[in-house]
């Protein structure tokens, strides 16, 4: 009998938790990007294989609401390690451990399930650096397990994802075999679009960016695709177009050979920008893209 449950993945912003998640299921179900805040709900990325099934449930980086995406963000969050069996705080282990993610972990054993931390980047971080920041974690109360992993390159991941099964405590399968995530293509193409966006203007645009999908429609072995990049400041749209349209056709390149891979299908992508003015507190808006679960 397969042991089953979910596995909460929490963090600061950047400290690889989105990475995580794929390593663990093998594919790509959650977006990356330098920016804090890439990641905007819980994306649930499911592993299955002969003696389990592992549901990981990513989250947002901790952050201070500043607006209505904020508070919807941080409800993903709270909701997030609501009847899980097992909680895993991702921590960067090159930059450091300090008293924020010393402060989460004691703000989670009230959860009472086990706590599992796994320290990142180590194939960044030089072992001079890295053994007295792991001292830090030394009589941490609620702390089961600690370990080391680099997602990227795949270093102690399979050894984390095989300890984590001794927590699940359920029997009951929650997806089909072939399942990798419960997010519609929809919703992941216009996360591929919205990584790409980030990925381009990285130091240029805030975290104001949006993509609603306005068609989504398959011709024959073909899909055609129609999407509108949305930013919060009529300043922001010349940077996402790029001169002459240039940025914003490469953004359209990338997107397109991602969606394709995605798909595995043609795709013909076409791509629009506009401006809502502060449309991350704009009910209307967040409901649009499908921020539908905000805090009231």
């Amino acid at each position: 009998m397969r042991k089953t449950g979910f596995i909460a993945l929490v963090g600061q912003a950047n400290a690889g938790k989105s990475t995580l998640l794929n390593s663990f299921v093998q594919q790509k179900v959650s977006i990356v990007s330098p920016k804090p805040q890439t990641t905007r709900e819980q994306i649930l990325g499911v592993w299955t294989d002969e003696d389990s099934q592992m549901i990981f449930v990513d989250t947002p980086g901790f952050l201070k609401s500043k607006n209505a995406l904020g508070d919807y963000m941080l409800k993903s969050i709270d909701n997030a390690v609501q009847d899980v069996d097992c909680i895993l705080v991702v921590i960067d282990g090159h930059d450091g451990i300090d008293e924020r993610e010393i402060g989460q972990i004691a703000k989670y054993r009230k959860q009472n399930v086990p706590i599992v931390v796994a320290v990142t980047k180590i194939d960044i971080s030089q072992p001079d650096k890295l053994m007295p920041e792991l001292g830090k974690l030394n009589g941490v109360e609620g702390i089961s397990e600690v370990y080391c992993v680099s997602a990227k390159r795949n270093k102690g991941v399979e050894e984390l994802k095989q300890a984590l099964k001794k927590y699940l405590t359920g029997t009951q399968l929650y997806f089909e075999e072939d399942d990798i995530t419960d997010k519609s293509q929809r919703f992941a193409v216009s996360e591929i679009i919205r990584e790409k966006v980030l990925l381009a203007c990285n130091n240029e645009i805030p975290h104001g960016i949006g993509v609603e999908i306005n068609k989504m429609q398959q011709n024959g072995s073909a899909w055609d695709i129609d999407a509108t990049v949305i930013v919060e400041k009529a300043s922001h749209k010349p940077i996402v177009l790029g001169k002459h349209g240039t940025m914003i056709k490469s953004i359209g390149v990338h997107a397109r050979q991602s969606i394709e891979k995605l798909l595995d299908s043609r795709v013909f992508l076409t791509l629009w920008v506009k401006v809502k003015e502060d449309w991350r507190n704009n009910p209307s808006m967040l409901n649009e893209l499908g921020y539908t679960n905000r805090t009231k």
